[in-house]
């Protein structure tokens, strides 16, 4: 049910409960989500869609005005109600204008707000809402927001779990074929859609997505660990493989962990990922045996390096985000991020010194 408007232009629609919006309600809103669209300047247009419901409630004989903002990584939501509709417009119209802000203020460390290539691809036009749209048209509820906004993340959501995947092989906490990555996002996407509402407060709900896939996975990884100890004394020992694989490694599906595969390359910084598609033949050869090891080599590390790898060097997470995913302190966060470089250049030089 995803709804994308082109240009410079915000898509919206209105759902009426029990009442109708007649053109002196629509002429209201229009002005008040005008006056929202200019803090809404530094998003893609195309992320975003405003969801505004009218309802008319009979026992309190009053209006009820709820808007929910679907943004590129979250999800805003401001209700109000009054006796007089157009008063509970204005007042969910102004909540929801203060959460846009408080927002934008924890965003400001964002990589994406610091690109100057950024900012200027979406400086060049102000942003507006278009029309709304027809009644009975786009999301209707909560539900659909989340579902539209799973939609848009899904992509790097796969990689994300296919790499995670990878990991949980070669460490023998899953045997290779097991879990797909696509079976782990959906059962997110279930879980999600079941109950939006268990969106930890401070957590928004990109940050929970990505914490529901690591609660899956280990989940997962237990199932296993627990069958495997309960038939470890019955089951006949497994002969090695003879096809040649080793650790789990599969020649057919290289999956190098640092490979630009999580989506929309706008969403990676560029400074901490190379453009493997720009290299000669022979030079990303090379890369990809470099990767290969390096995913190997990875697995012997500490857990919290691991995933703060993962989450900070290909997610685009900053320190802040990964300390309230991992539920580890920043300062702890900068220390694995440190451990980490050190470790990457040692690595670099190691491979080099081999002429690989």
């Amino acid at each position: 049910m995803s709804v994308v408007a082109g240009g410079n232009v915000i898509s919206w629609n209105i759902v009426n409960l029990n009442v109708s919006a007649d053109l002196a309600v629509k002429e209201k809103l229009t002005r008040k989500i005008t006056r929202l669209a200019k803090h809404l300047a530094h998003f893609p247009p195309e992320s975003l869609h405003l969801q505004v419901v009218l309802e008319k409630l009979k026992k309190e004989h009053s209006f009820a005005v709820r808007m929910t903002l679907r943004l590129p990584s979250n999800i805003l939501h401001a209700e109000k109600s009054h006796e007089h509709l157009l008063v509970a417009i204005r007042s969910a119209a102004a909540a929801l204008e203060n959460e846009v802000k408080s927002l934008k203020a924890e965003l400001r460390s964002d990589y994406r707000w610091k690109r100057p290539a950024y900012r200027a691809r979406l400086a060049e036009e102000a942003l507006v809402f278009s029309e709304p749209m027809e009644t009975g048209t786009g999301p209707q509820t909560k539900v659909d927001m989340v579902s539209d906004l799973l939609e848009a993340h899904d992509k790097q959501l796969v990689a994300h779990a296919r790499r995670e995947l990878r990991m949980a092989e070669l460490g023998d906490q899953l045997p290779r074929g097991m879990l797909e990555a696509r079976d782990v996002v959906d059962e997110v996407a279930r879980v999600c859609l079941a109950e939006p509402g268990n969106k930890p407060e401070m957590l928004t709900y990109e940050q929970w997505f990505y914490q529901l896939i690591r609660q899956e996975l280990d989940r997962q990884c237990r199932l296993y660990a627990e069958d495997r100890d309960n038939r470890i004394e019955t089951a006949p020992k497994e002969q090695a493989s003879s096809d040649g694989e080793e650790d789990g490694y599969d020649a057919e599906r290289q999956l190098g962990l640092i490979l630009p595969e999580i989506g929309c390359e706008e969403d990676l910084p560029e400074h901490r990922i190379p453009d493997q598609t720009v290299l000669p033949p022979d030079v990303a050869a090379s890369g990809q045996e470099l990767l290969e090891i390096l995913q190997h080599d990875i697995r012997h590390w500490p857990v919290d390096e691991q995933q703060v790898f993962e989450l900070y060097f290909l997610v685009g997470f900053d320190a802040g985000e990964i300390a309230k995913l991992r539920r580890l302190s920043e300062k702890q966060v900068d220390a694995c991020i440190a451990s980490i470089q050190s470790r990457l250049r040692q690595f670099m030089q190691v491979s080099i010194g081999h002429g690989l």
